[in-house]
């Protein structure tokens, strides 16, 4: 397996009594031993803060753990104890394999086990014994399920498993974020503290749901949108292995992967990426779902544009007419009232979408009687007018069941044509729009779900 090995520049204590004993071969043995002693003392003292840092304030810590360059990240929650005692919390598939052998979703688990701070060429986090939700990725065991990136046929990784580290040399500490390095694969983890009050489980899950809200798979993509007006497109977000390739670039020629971590409050790739000169690495959500990047506070990462979105010929937008208002609403008490009085049939719900083989839009409004569905349909054309909107208009007559209806349940004709305009799009998250609030001045709307 490939490896890419980076680490934080670092020179440790004990490099510089290395180069300080070569340099001063010639001097007596006291001054070697004064260095020797002062090292040894300033080690013992960095190993003394740090275990003070780790446990002081409640001793609760954020990890965000890589266990190699082809895997996503992982949250963890690690609480350090002074007896050596931490306990160890996280929600993720590989847990859940451990809990019911499935690999489906991800599912919380905690467990506890021993730390210390100890001596290297540096003070050394070491998770010292097995802890089975953490060592899990240490574990030179067979990967259930993986797959190379260049064939379908199963790898077997029996010898080095994940390749995970569960020993790290502590780079910095600045501003309650300790900066780690494994000591095996050197790949850069962050540890920040949080709140000592925190219930593991439920902050766990929350990140489970974080993760939900950025990638859904009825969103065909989604873009990192730079301050230069560049798009770049990201595929494959739900894995969290993003698929990355420039808009105006060849898909297959030009992309490129990177992994990632969801983490409590956003995104974060596992080294810095630059696109077009741009430097990104972490994202926080924002209030409307998008992602903003905090490296620069103008990159972010959104779906397409509403309207794009909208008019896409693969997508489904349906609504069953309980979340609508103003004309739409009145409409719908008409529509259930008068195909009641008709047949004694019931509205399931009308869809927009794109019918390939006449190759036209469509408005199909969905009616029950009995076991019997039909299906009054309308045509229509279907265009962005800008970003957030787009212009309806829906043709003079419709197919034969959409003539049948309009005859005898006027308000479906009407509720057709109301659209014969050009309508404001808004949505419930930018980055995984699913829900989509369709609107004609203000007042009357119609709410739409991706199907």
């Amino acid at each position: 397996m490939k490896r890419k090995m980076k680490k934080f520049l670092n020179i440790s204590l004990l490099s510089i009594v290395a180069l300080s004993s070569l340099s001063l071969a010639s001097c007596k043995n006291e001054v070697d031993n004064i260095f020797d002693d002062d090292a040894v003392i300033r080690l013992d003292n960095a190993k003394a803060m740090y275990t003070d840092i780790l446990t002081s304030n409640g001793g609760k810590w954020q990890l965000e753990y890589f266990s190699n360059t082809e895997e996503p990240g992982y949250i963890y929650l690690m609480t350090f104890s002074k007896d050596g005692s931490v306990k160890i919390s996280g929600a993720n598939k590989w847990i859940n394999y451990i809990q019911s052998g499935q690999l489906t979703r991800p599912a919380f688990g905690s467990d506890v086990s021993l730390w210390e701070v100890i001596a290297d060429n540096g003070p050394v986090l070491s998770l010292n014994s097995y802890n089975k939700y953490f060592h899990l990725f240490a574990d030179p065991y067979d990967i259930p399920s993986s797959s190379s990136a260049a064939s379908d046929k199963d790898v077997n990784e029996t010898g080095y498993g994940h390749e995970g580290d569960y020993e790290f040399d502590i780079m910095k500490y600045s501003g309650d974020t300790l900066y780690l390095t494994g000591k095996k694969h050197e790949l850069n983890m962050i540890m920040t503290r949080v709140d000592a009050s925190i219930d593991d489980e439920v902050y766990m899950n929350e990140v489970v749901a974080m993760a939900d809200s950025f990638f859904n798979a009825k969103v065909p993509a989604v873009y990192i949108n730079l301050p230069n007006g560049v798009r770049w497109v990201v595929k494959d977000g739900a894995s969290s292995i993003l698929k990355m390739f420039r808009e105006d670039a060849d898909e297959i020629s030009t992309s490129e992967k990177h992994n990632v971590i969801i983490t409590h409050d956003g995104l974060s790739f596992m080294d810095p990426v630059t696109l077009d000169g741009y430097v990104i690495k972490n994202f926080i959500r924002q209030p409307d779902g998008s992602l903003l990047c905090r490296d620069d506070n103008q990159t972010t990462m959104t779906a397409d544009h509403l309207a794009n979105l909208f008019t896409n010929a693969s997508l489904v937008w349906r609504s069953d007419l309980k979340d609508v208002g103003g004309k739409f609403a009145q409409l719908a008490t008409s529509i259930a009232d008068e195909l009641k009085a008709y047949n004694k049939s019931t509205l399931q719900y009308v869809q927009v979408s794109y019918d390939a083989a006449l190759e036209t839009y469509t408005l199909i409004f969905n009616v029950k009687k009995g076991s019997v569905k039909y299906n009054p349909t309308y045509y229509m054309s279907l265009k962005s007018a800008s970003n957030t909107q787009v212009a309806f208009s829906v043709a003079a007559e419709g197919d034969r069941y959409g003539e049948l209806y309009a005859t005898n349940c006027p308000s479906i004709r009407e509720f057709a044509d109301t659209f014969n305009s050009t309508i404001e799009l808004s949505a419930n998250s930018l980055l995984a729009p699913t829900v989509m609030k369709s609107s004609i001045n203000g007042g009357d709307y119609v709410m739409w779900s991706l199907q």
